[in-house]
């Protein structure tokens, strides 16, 4: 339960301290007086978004604090234990700066806004204006039976498929992007790997066909190389002189012939011996050579070509012919990376199709629940609006959604309402007056008050545009709501006004050259005034005045 409100410096607001009481307590005061500033600022302690044109002219800081009470098991209670906070008292606090910086505490704790209006939503529930209009907008109906029915489970849990299936959606239709594309890129590799498969190449080709290549072009001049050799080692070909194989085998001779006069000469003979044979070798590789050696044009001619169709690939690609067959090879994996997207593709419709089951069954169970839900809503609301003073017959028209899925569900709700026996179920903006709406407005939130447990309502002005009976019987539904709820109603309407348990009044008035804004608490005498005031505006009559007095009494004999 709200206990105190504590405002310094915003909007016309230099400073108040405001004491809150069980029951209904009503706040009134002439029109632009500053009754929605209260509202303002007790909504900055409950999380609401920071605007730094609350703050008040020429100050640096504006602040405002609400204390409660907090009932037993209270989900409040939790967080405050999770901190090491006491547990009996709740401070939420809220400054804003000029500089439009807000700060949020807890108990004085700092924490983020978020964490404020976590809680904030546990304590207190604003109904404003404006909820008028989302009762006549069909897209809100579906959202306050939702919150009637209180299955936040299901509908999380269908939201979230929802949304896995649209991400799902989001990439398939990238990968079928992606797949467009690589249609293209496909067909590009394929006609280049084509082409060099086409020329069948081998690794290690080039400089081999190289080699090959400078052999045929000079076998003239590697011949006769090879002759010379082969005539200084073994004299063949040789016209004059002693060749190397003739001498080391004359200097191999000598040794083995003289150490039979000293051993030691032995090993070195020995050796001299085996330079020969090496030498006998070496002339048989390089005879082999020369004879293998010919003048072939047409073998070069191929050879020229073979290399120059390297050379022709090598330069279209900018790489080396060495560097193709690599590059062949990081196509072919790139193709079968192209080749994959298919199959991811397929995994993703797979992988949609089974969310998408996932969501028709657990949105069929929130339909389900949804109907049960509405039954009773409907049932509440219309004993709701009895006591209220209207026979109205209500009843929720549904409309099934076939689309895709959607975090709302499979369907979509819409209000309608009978104001009158005998008249067809028609949607509320087409048969609802404006007394007709607030009643409406007054007789679902108090379904949906009774469904949670919000210790504190505040109804900002929800008897606009009624009088006489009607707000006579809005101010009683108020009352009645008080006995089992802490209630606080911002009103215009004297029948509202005279259900308060408590009364204040919202005064502006210029101080000190400055308008500020105050609250005076009313006795029973003020309040009187307060009531006639409302009744017959700024010339109080005594005839108000007895007027004022027979609503108080009436409504305290009917709470009575």
């Amino acid at each position: 339960m709200l206990r105190q409100l504590i405002i310094e410096n915003i909007a016309l607001v230099e400073r108040l301290d405001l004491e809150f009481a069980p029951g209904l307590t009503i706040l009134t005061g002439e029109t632009g007086a500053g009754k929605s500033i209260l509202i303002d600022a007790l909504a900055l302690t409950l999380g609401a978004r920071a605007d730094s044109t609350l703050l008040r002219s020429g100050c640096e800081q504006a602040m405002a604090t609400a204390r409660f009470v907090l009932p037993e098991e209270h989900p409040a209670r939790q967080w405050l234990r999770a901190h090491d906070l006491d547990e009996e008292e709740l401070f939420l606090r809220r400054t804003l700066s000029a500089s439009g910086r807000s700060k949020a505490f807890i108990n004085e704790t700092p924490v983020p806004v978020t964490t404020l209006a976590q809680l904030g939503d546990e304590l207190v529930d604003i109904h404003g204006q404006h909820d008028h209009q989302s009762l006549l907008n069909p897209t809100a109906h579906l959202t306050i039976l939702d919150a009637f029915a209180r299955h936040e489970a299901l509908t999380r849990q269908t939201g979230q498929l929802a949304l896995t299936w649209q991400a799902g959606h989001k990439e398939l239709e990238s990968w079928r992007q992606k797949g467009r594309e690589a249609e293209q890129r496909r067909g590009f590799l394929a006609h280049q790997l084509a082409e060099i498969d086409a020329a069948a190449l081998r690794p290690g080709e080039f400089p081999e066909l190289e080699r090959k290549r400078a052999r045929l072009a000079h076998a003239v001049r590697l011949g006769e190389a090879a002759r010379m050799a082969l005539e200084q080692v073994t004299g063949e070909h040789g016209d004059h002189g002693e060749s190397a194989l003739r001498l080391l085998s004359q200097a191999a001779g000598e040794l083995e012939g003289a150490e039979r006069l000293d051993p030691a000469l032995q090993p070195i003979a020995e050796k001299l011996r085996s330079l020969q044979y090496e030498l006998e070798d070496v002339a048989d590789q390089v005879r082999h050579y020369a004879d293998g050696l010919e003048s072939d044009p047409e073998q070069l001619e191929e050879l020229e070509e073979r290399l120059a169709l390297l050379r022709n690939l090598a330069r279209k690609h900018r790489c080396t012919p060495e560097e193709l067959l690599p590059l062949a090879e990081n196509w072919r994996t790139e193709l079968m990376g192209l080749d994959q997207l298919d199959m991811h593709e397929q995994r993703l419709l797979v992988s949609m199709e089974e969310t998408r089951r996932a969501y028709e069954q657990v949105a069929g169970q929130l339909s389900a629940a949804r109907r049960q839900a509405a039954s009773r809503l409907v049932k509440e609301t219309e004993g709701h609006l009895a006591q209220l003073g209207m026979q109205a017959r209500l009843a929720v028209s549904w409309r099934l959604w076939s689309g895709d899925p959607r975090p709302s569900g499979l369907e979509e709700a819409e209000f309608q309402i009978s104001a009158n026996p005998g008249e067809p179920l028609k949607p509320l903006k087409q048969v609802a007056s404006g007394g007709e709406m607030a009643r409406i407005m007054l007789a679902l939130k108090t379904a949906l008050a009774d469904a949670v447990t919000i210790p504190t309502l505040i109804f900002d002005e929800v008897d606009v545009g009624v009088g006489g009976r009607t707000a006579a019987a809005i101010g009683a539904k108020l009352a009645r709501m008080a006995g089992q709820r802490q209630t606080l109603a911002v009103t215009h309407s004297p029948q509202v006004a005279a259900w308060g348990n408590t009364h204040c009044k919202v005064i502006k008035s210029v101080h000190e050259g400055r308008m500020r804004v105050t609250v005076q608490p009313l006795d029973e005498v003020r309040r009187i005034e307060e009531l006639a005031r409302m009744l017959a505006g700024a010339e109080i009559t005594p005839a108000a005045r007895n007027n004022a007095l027979a609503l108080l009494r009436a409504a305290r004999t009917d709470v009575a």
